[in-house]
């Protein structure tokens, strides 16, 4: 079984590879992977996806058009049903950890107008979504537009981050909060 397994990836891989807007070597594609607008995503080398995972760059919606990325840093393992969503960028660094489940984006429906249905409404946006190297977002967790998440920070499960996460930090809840920094003097974390 293991080995017709390497056999069904490597069939998607080739599918998929000349798809993409880039990548730095073979990407090992999970069953059930949706990938929206394939030449708006960008992939580092050994990527790894987890099934039913969906990449969504948005390029026209309610009327407006959008030129977002999708960018994928080196050795990443993304877990099963994972979402990537963005009209302006998404961009993960090197060596980032994904559980299961995870929501990034970088917008929201507008509600604004009360004369017409949310889904009509334009999209937006309080800017790209940028992780850095080496962090960690556990099981559930939702990163939200405009949030930068500092390296080797790590995101506890089920947490909304909707603010800027600073290096060596963890946070957690809905909001997320700080709960631990790295202190460099003790080599310890230490809780905030």
């Amino acid at each position: 079984m293991h080995f017709f397994n390497r056999i069904i990836r490597s069939f998607r891989w080739l599918y998929w590879r000349n798809k993409f807007g880039s990548t730095s070597s073979k990407v090992l594609i999970g069953s059930h992977v949706t990938f929206q607008h394939p030449n708006l995503l960008h992939f580092g080398k050994g990527v790894g996806i987890g099934k039913h995972t969906y990449f969504l760059p948005c390029t026209r919606f309610a009327g407006i058009s959008y030129t977002p990325q999708i960018i994928i840093g080196d050795y990443c393992s993304i877990g099963i049903r994972n979402s990537f969503a963005a009209i302006d960028k998404v961009q993960i660094g090197n060596n980032v950890l994904f559980a299961g489940y995870v929501h990034i984006t970088d917008h929201s429906h507008g509600y604004e107008d009360i004369n017409l249905p949310v889904k009509k409404q334009k999209l937006i946006s309080k800017g790209p979504v940028i992780i850095e190297d080496d962090c960690w977002l556990g099981f559930g967790c939702e990163i939200l537009s405009g949030v930068h998440i500092g390296k080797h920070s790590i995101v506890a499960a089920r947490a909304v981050v909707t603010k800027d996460v600073p290096d060596y930090s963890i946070v957690a809840g809905n909001p997320a909060k700080i709960i631990k920094k790295y202190n460099f003097e003790t080599r310890q974390w230490e809780r905030v």
